[in-house]
Formats: structure tokens, sequence, C-alpha cells
């Protein structure tokens, strides 16, 4: 439960406003008469819940009740505005009316929407390709840190997944159709036409998502779009509207999962159980166990029974966000401005992430064929983290900063002291104490403040043809300050134990991002008759520039003076880089339509990149598609029941010039190579790696066949079936070592995705309840099909004939029993090449059958990209009461957990509750999940399937329930509208993943990890 004393000053505001204007009384200060009627809708039945209002001013207002009947207290001179989704606004003046009956008409359904797509829009009944279209709407309903998980599970065919809870970095990384290559598989990301990354963009800012997904849509884009495009459309201002509006929410996080630790005496006692069965001395003798029951309450000190997450999990975990927007214009000028903030506190004291952003979008009518846009966006974050902590030798976690904390807290034993009654902290692990680290251990902290413009021209000089131009500059400094502070960690008895590091230090490191953007294109539009021709040509040039530059020094003498010149000078470094490169486009679209019957598109891009050499900068991207609405067929006229039915086809080539390297076709010179010359170390340069200039695009290829159909007028489904390859991927071929250098990049990788993607939608209104659901269905088949005889052999791997990051093990065949052994405790078969065995301990596959167990034995056993992904929306209105359930979810996919995660006792860790149901001479049944505590042997350590799990979840991603208060209840603060709210995030997860674990981990993990969380808000839109 979150208590308004837990809020700061403008969260408990929130909280005021709701209650207030739910108690308040409405009182109007007017002369008025009575104004009745009934609106019904063009087939005669009643509406309910349709808004009945007083142009021009927001204290009157009301809504249909169930027979479509409504009463107002109006003025005579006013005119009366009835709206309602799905039907066309009207207005009728009052006069002397004491009576008024209305019809209001069915707007055009969902298959007039506008869709945008590349460089344009178009009605999406006139789509050819595979794009999918998510409302702004939609998108506002997710009280969500990051953007991107907005759109997680909005869409067939994107895959987002979450593998990070901590405030700032909470995104998903997003797929579109699987992963087509070894290198950089994000796809571009547009907003208003500049490239800008989607947790940029606060939600409530946006009016439409659009994401191509095929190549007959995408390739207009060419040389970007080999993973795929999404196209973020912001709001703009209307002329004759002017509204303002104010969103809030405040919320309350924990964590979706984590596993529960054994406590002190547990621990001890089960470690003792690992060291006997392996023949050592119990670590804790009987006596000192006895003490330790006896004292533990008392004497924390010699007997602590530490509560770790507890003692380091002491942030508020409350988020809180606010956005107000102005919108507005006459015939010349219309606009849209908004201002927001978004602040996230951690489940860490100190880790946090705050965002401030400004957005003005502006259209002016300069002529009345000339007119400009002129849109800026600022935004300023800050993002505090765990300092940068070196792991001591032992501590078996290679993680620094928030990860450590983390691992720590997931694998320290309850008999370790986190800060004894005198103050001073225990010595955690090797010196490594997480509750030393937070609190006196320094900070780590980014700042950066993006700059983004777009400026354009439109002239129209006849109805057909419209030449436009546009200039987008965005510019991002960053700047990161890291303070690893020296903590000191002690034994019981006051005697210091560690310190570390040795010497506090320091890291300041700024960088700058400038990217330009300039398009001009041509777009001519014309019908004949049956005929409509659509054509388009375009220029694009893009420049990008990075430059940073870093300093470090330590020994601070006073740790609480954090500049450069406070440390010492004699161990000071500095460093710098800076890289830039460029593209030139040209492009152009054919569209051509008979009788909105039949349509076809056409479209060519051609790229010229400065990251190829000579002869291969430029690389040509084409798409055809076609379209046919059997719908319109005269053969159709009498099936009433389908209102529209289409095929689509398409086939196109993408490109792909993010490919690591800038320049990766350039022998490049490394300035880092030092040497000793005269007794003093002299700088030096060198060629480390070989160049292959005749790198060139990855080039993707790609078929898709769809259908779309909407029934009864309430039923649309759209099904899409598709392949596609990517060639020319860049790999690293062997040579021979004694070059003394590193592999050339080659064009030479081969990957093939296949699958096909599925969306229902149903919505129905009867009489006063709207109602609807939305399902979404996605399968997609990965394979590698070509490595030139590469074969990787860490855990997660990509070899041919197999899905891309697959998991490498050995093949376990359960446990072993007493019958594997004889009297003498010998093993009766294949010999164990990873130490002494027992019953209880993990038996391995003999897969090449050699006549013992090595790595030679490891195969492709599970897969770690999800094959399936689904999603269903539920939605309800009543009387403004509104009601929606969002599930998403993925199938057939594997996840693997590595060291402390899944072995008890594990560099120095401890267990885990659900760890206690191991094997014993007294639990050798099927049930038994561990294997025997064996302490120091590696035979059940090895990276194997036992640890392997379906990763495979159903999620209730949000619930949502919120009331929108009656008009004359809110009239009286000059109040259009007034909804309340209460959401849940992420309420719940069924999964077979290992307990506690989020089945989103990434593969591997060995608990440092900031798992995923969970929210529960209050929040309320406001309209002025």
């Amino acid at each position: 439960m979150i208590k308004i004393s837990m809020l700061r000053k403008p969260d408990r505001l929130i909280v005021g406003i709701v209650l207030s204007l739910l108690f308040a009384t409405p009182s109007f200060a007017w002369q008025t008469s009575p104004v009745t009627g009934k609106v019904k809708g063009s087939d005669g039945t009643p509406l309910a819940g349709v808004s009945v209002v007083v142009k021009g001013s927001s204290q009157l207002g009301t809504t249909t009740d169930d027979n479509g009947k409504f009463t107002l207290n109006v003025s005579k001179d006013g005119v009366l505005l009835f709206s309602m989704t799905g039907y066309e606004m009207q207005e009728i003046a009052i006069g002397n009316q004491s009576s008024i009956d209305v019809i209001l008409e069915s707007t055009s359904t969902d298959l007039d929407d506008v869709v945008v797509i590349g460089y344009s829009t178009t009605k999406k009944v006139n789509l050819t390709g595979a794009v999918s279209s998510i409302s702004g709407k939609e998108m506002a309903k997710r009280q969500v840190g990051q953007t991107s998980m907005a759109l997680q599970g909005a869409a067939p065919g994107v895959t987002i997944t979450q593998s990070n809870g901590q405030p700032g970095t909470d995104g998903g990384s997003i797929r579109i159709r699987g992963i087509g290559t070894l290198n950089n598989s994000e796809p571009l990301v547009l907003v208003d036409g500049v490239v800008m990354s989607i947790d940029h963009i606060d939600a409530s800012t946006i009016e439409s998502i659009s994401v191509l997904k095929d190549a007959a849509s995408a390739s207009i884009y060419g040389s970007r779009a080999a993973n795929g495009v999404i196209l973020i459309t912001t709001k703009r201002g209307s002329k004759g509207k002017f509204l303002v509006s104010y969103d809030a929410y405040v919320g309350k996080q924990r964590t979706t999962d984590m596993p529960n630790m054994v406590n002190g005496l547990d621990h001890m006692q089960m470690i003792n159980e690992a060291h006997t069965n392996v023949g050592r001395t119990p670590l804790f003798s009987d006596a000192y166990i006895n003490d330790y029951i006896a004292n533990k309450s008392t004497n924390p000190d010699l007997y602590p029974d530490t509560d770790w997450r507890k003692e380091v999990l002491n942030g508020s975990g409350i988020q809180t966000n606010h956005a107000v927007s102005v919108s507005g214009g006459t015939d010349k000028i219309q606009f849209f401005g908004t201002a927001g903030m978004l602040h996230q506190e951690g489940l860490i004291k100190d880790v946090d992430f705050k965002r401030f952003f400004v957005r003005l979008n502006s259209n002016i009518q300069i002529t009345s064929k000339l007119r400009g846009s002129f849109d800026v966006y600022i935004r300023d974050q800050t993002r505090n983290a765990a300092p940068q902590f070196p792991g001591a030798t032992g501590a078996a976690l290679s993680a620094s900063g928030t990860a450590l904390i983390w691992g720590l807290i997931n694998k320290l034993p309850a008999t370790q002291a986190a800060r004894y009654t005198n103050g001073l902290y225990g010595e955690g692990q090797n010196g490594v104490n997480p509750v030393a680290i937070m609190r006196d251990g320094g900070f780590w902290r980014n700042k950066s403040m993006p700059l983004a413009g777009n400026f354009a021209l439109e002239y129209k000089p006849v109805s057909y043809l419209t030449a436009k131009v546009a200039y987008a500059p965005t510019y991002t400094p960053s700047r990161t300050r890291s303070f690893v502070n020296t903590v000191r960690t002690y034994d019981p008895d006051g005697v210091l134990r560690f310190t570390l590091p040795a010497l506090n230090t320091f890291d300041e490191s700024m960088s700058e991002d400038r990217f330009d953007q300039v398009d001009a294109n041509l777009t001519f539009n014309k019908s004949y008759g049956n005929h409509t021709i659509t054509a388009l040509g375009g220029y694009q040039y893009t420049n990008a520039q990075f430059s940073s530059f870093g300093a470090f020094r330590d020994n601070f003498l006073f740790p609480d003076y954090t500049v450069l010149n406070a440390g010492s000078s004699g161990n000071m470094r500095n460093s710098g880089s800076a890289t830039d490169w460029s593209l030139i486009s040209y492009f152009g679209r054919l569209n051509y339509s008979y009788n909105d019957k039949y349509l076809l598109e056409a479209n060519i891009r051609r790229d010229g990149s400065s990251r190829f050499a000579k002869g291969n900068k430029w690389g040509s991207f084409p798409s055809f598609s076609a379209g046919w609405r059997i719908s319109q067929e005269s053969f159709m006229e009498n099936i009433s029941w389908i209102n529209e039915l289409k095929l689509r086809a398409s086939w196109g080539k993408l490109g792909n010039q993010q490919i690591g390297d800038n320049y990766p076709f350039a022998p490049i010179v490394s300035l880092e190579p030092r040497y000793i010359s005269n007794d003093q170390i002299q700088n030096g340069a060198a060629i480390l790696s070989l160049a292959n200039t005749n790198i060139s695009w990855e080039t993707t290829a790609m078929s898709n066949f769809g259908l779309d159909a909407r029934i009864f007028k309430k039923l649309s489904v759209s099904f899409d079936y598709y392949q596609k390859r990517t060639t020319g991927i860049l790999l690293q071929l062997s040579i021979p070592r004694t070059m003394g250098v590193e592999a050339p990049y080659q064009n030479a990788g081969v990957v093939d995705n296949k699958g096909w993607d599925l969306q229902i939608d149903y919505t129905n209104r009867d009489n006063a309840i709207s109602y609807g659901a939305t399902f979404v269905l996605s399968d997609v088949k990965n394979k590698v099909v070509d490595l030139r005889g590469i074969q990787q052999t860490g855990t997660i791997v990509n070899r041919e004939g197999f899905p891309m990051n697959s998991l490498f093990l050995l093949r376990s065949q359960g446990l072993l029993s007493e019958g594997d052994f004889d009297g003498s405790g010998a093993y009766l078969h294949t010999p164990q090449t990873y130490g002494v065995v027992k019953p209880g301990d993990i038996r391995y596959e003999d897969i090449d059958k050699s006549g013992a167990v090595n790595n030679n034995d490891r195969t492709i056993m599970g897969s770690t990209i999800p094959r399936y992904t689904y999603s269903m929306r539920l939605f309800a209105e009543y009387k403004g009461i509104d009601f929606s359930a969002f599930i998403q979810g993925v199938g057939k996919v594997d996840g693997y957990l590595a060291g402390s995660a899944i072995t008890p006792f594990a560099a120095g860790g401890t267990a885990y509750e659900f760890q206690k149901n191991r094997w014993t001479l007294e639990n050798q049944n099927s049930n038994s999940v561990f294997p025997r505590f064996a302490f120091g042997e590696v035979n059940n350590t090895q990276n194997s399937s036992y640890w392997m799990k379906s990763a495979a979840y159903l999620r209730m991603k949000n619930v949502q329930i919120g009331y929108s208060l009656p008009g004359a209840w809110v009239s009286w603060a000059k109040i259009q509208s007034l909804r309340i709210y209460a959401s849940g995030e992420n309420l719940f997860t069924i999964d077979d993943f290992w307990p506690g674990w989020d089945p989103e981990i990434p593969a591997g993990s060995a608990g440092a990890y900031y798992p995923q969380m969970k929210m529960f808000t209050l929040g309320l839109n406001v309209k002025f």
C-alpha cells in the first residue's frame, strides 16, 4: 500500500486532486433552462454514453443514459456538441428548443484509417505491404519507464525482451521478425522522420506507431531497414481547437520474482553436508552451531543472521510521471506543446533515473501553397547507479556497479555480517560488502541532454503535386562521473580485514554525438477516372559525428571533493577519440490503383555509404508488392457478411551498414602499443588486424504473402507468411597465426528466418456497453545457414543448421543412483572425466561414443530466441467505467542459469530455499530437483542441459480500471473531462523456469541481475 506520507509534494498533489474532485459539490452561477432529448444511431438504436457539452465552454456537460436520453441545463444562445467514438460529431443550436432529438452517423471503418508509411501516409485499405499500426492511445495506457516496453506484445512479428529492471536501463531489445544478422539487429526507429531511440519519447506525446515488417514497406529506407523500421508520429495541434491536458500517475514498484535465500542456521547445516559428502571436515562444528542458536539474537556480531536484501534494498521504489500538454491553433498556425517529468526511484537507494522533456510541434501556413513545420525536442536525463566497484579476488563476479550489488545479495550467506554494532563493516566476500559499497563506496552518475529539431517546408503548386524539404539536426552531449571510494571491512574483533580498492579513483568522461539529416522529395498524386497514380522521388543526406574525452586520477585525500584537480597527478591519465560516417541516398516509389481494387507498388533506394571502400560504396534495394481487394469484385456483392477481403504479396531486398566498426575495409593503426626504450615507456603504433577492401553490404531478401479480412463489421483478421534470408554477414575467418595479426572481416555468413504473423480484432457495442479484444500470435524459425565452417565453443553459440544464440551443452541423463556403483563405490559405467562421482551426481551422455565424457560431447540443446510470441488485450466501457487487461507471453524458448544462481555454495555463496530439495539417501525419488551437495567438486557444475529450463511464460502485463467523472461533477472547476484510474503492471507470471528467477533473465546469468518490476499505480487524466 502506498502511504501519502511516502510521497513527495507533487505526488501528494495527484492523490489530493483525485480525492477532492471525487467528493466535491458542483455549483453553477448562470441562468439556464433545462433541455432534454434522445440520441440514436442511424439504425434507430438508442446510443448510451454519448458526450453532450456546450460548445466553447467546459462548464456544462453530460452523457446519455441507457435509453439514449439526456437532460442538461443550458442557456438558450448555446450550441450543443454531440460526440462519441465511432460516430460523427454533430452541432445543434439550442434557441427556443426545450427538446432535441439527434441522430449520429457512424464514422468510416478502420479500413479508412490513415497509416504512416515511408515518407508518406496511406489508407489502411490500400496497404500492400506488411505494416502494423498502434495508436498512441493504446501506448499511453501503459505505466512504464521506457516506451519500448509499452510496445511489447502490441504488434505481431515484434519481439521485445526486457533483461533488466534497473531505472533508466529497463527498456527492451526490439527484434522484428527474428534476428537476421550476427551484427547490429536493432530496427531503425524514426520519430517524425528523425532517427531516435523509442525510449527517448514519452508515450503521452505519441499519435501513432507504424511497424514496417516486410521488404516492400521498408525498402524505401534501403540500407538502414534490414532489421525492420518503426515510424513514430507525435501529436500535433489542430485549428479551431484549444486543449490543455494533464496526465500523471504515482506507482509503487516491487520485484516480479526473487529466489528466497536460506537463513544462517540452514546455511551452516547445508554447507556442512556438502563438505561431508566429499570427505571433508564440516565447516561449522556442532558446538558453534549450538552457540549460534543460543546467541544469535543477543550477539549478532559473532553470530550474524543477515538478511542482505533487507540491508541493501532500502529504496522507495516509487515511480512518478507528470505530463502537461497544450494544443490549438488558427487557420495560419497550429501548435502542440508538451512538457513532462519521469522519476524512477530504485529498490536500492541512490539508484534512480530522472527525465525531463519539452516538445514543441508547430505548423505554419505561410501562403496558400506554402506551409512549414517547426519542431523542437529537448530532454534532460540523469541516471544514478552503484559505483563501479571492482570485485575482489575470489568473488567470482565479473560484474561491477549495480549488477555487482545484486549478484552479492543473491549469493552472500546470512552468516556474514553486513555491519557490526560498533558501526564497522563486515568482510562481505573478500572485502566486497554491498552495504559498505552503497553507503560509502562512491557514486556513478550519467547526465545527458539531447536536443533535436525538425524544420520543413512543403510547397504545393497544384493539387496533385507536393514538394518537401526538411532539415533535422540532433545533438547529444553526455557526461559520466564515477568515483570509487576506498572501503574498509573488519573482523568481528575490530581488526582491519580488507581495504578495497587500495586507492580511491575518479573517472570523468564526456562525449558529443551529432547527427544531421537532410531530406528532399517530390510527390505526385492524381486520379484519372478509375486509375490513381502516386509517384514519389527523393534524396537524403545523413552525417554522424561522435567524439569523446576522458580523464582519470586517484588518491583523493578529500573524498567529498570529487573534481580531477583534487586527485594525485602521479598516475593521471586521459584519452580521446572521434569518428564520423556519411550516407547519401536516392529513392523512389510508384503506386498504382485501379478502382481501389487492384493495387501495385514498386520501391527503389540507392545508398552510398562512407563505410565501404571504392567500388562497394553503393547498394541498390528494390521491392515490389501487389494487392487484390476481392471484396470489391462483383461476385462478392451478395456476400454481405464479408465486408473486406484482400490478398497481398511482396518481395524486396534490404541492406545493412550497421556492421560494427565504421571503416572495417581500412587498415586501422592502433596507438595503444607501448614499448620500453632506454628504461622509459615509449608510445608506439601498429596495425593489429588485416583489412578487406572488398567488404560490402549485408543484404536481406524477403518475400511476404498476406490476407486481410473483415467479417460482420466487427471481426478483423490479418495473416502474413514470410521468408527472409540475410547474406553477406561479416565474419572473421581463420588465418595462419604466423601472420601475427587478427583476421579481417569478410562477407560470408547466411541466416534464414521463416514465420507467420496473425492478428485478430473484435469490437462490439451493445447499448451502453462497448467491448472488444485483440489477439496477436507470431511464429519465427531462425536458422544459421552458413558460417564457413566456424565452430563456436562457448555456452551460447551460433552454429550452422541451428538457431542463433543456441545453448551448447552436455546432455544430462538425470542423476546417478546407487545401482550405478558397486559395493566398493566404484562407478560401473562410462568413466567420468569431471572428478569423483557418487550417487546423486549428474550423469552425462557420451555423445561421440569415445568411452569418456568431455567437452567433445557438448551439443546444441536449446535456443534462447523465442519462437512464439503472443498477446491478448481485452477492454470494455460502461457508463464512464472502463476496464482493460493485457496478457503477453512467449513460447518455445530456453533459459539457462549458471554459477551461484543454481550451484549451492559456489564461489563463497549460499543456497536457496528451493535447493533444499536435493538428492540424499532419504530423498532419492523423482521429485529430487538438485544433485547431492558436493563442495568443491566439478562434475555437477559443468555446462549441461540439467541446468536448462523452458523460459516460456505467460505474463499478466497490465490490468487497468478507470472512471470518467460525469461532466456535472467537474464543470464547476472548468474541467472538460477527468478520469481517474488504478493500474497494475507485470502483476503475475506463469512459467516453468527456476523458482525465484524471472524467465526473461539473460541466459547464462549468475545472479548479477536487476530483476524486472511489478508496479501498482494511481493516476489521473484531466482535460481543460
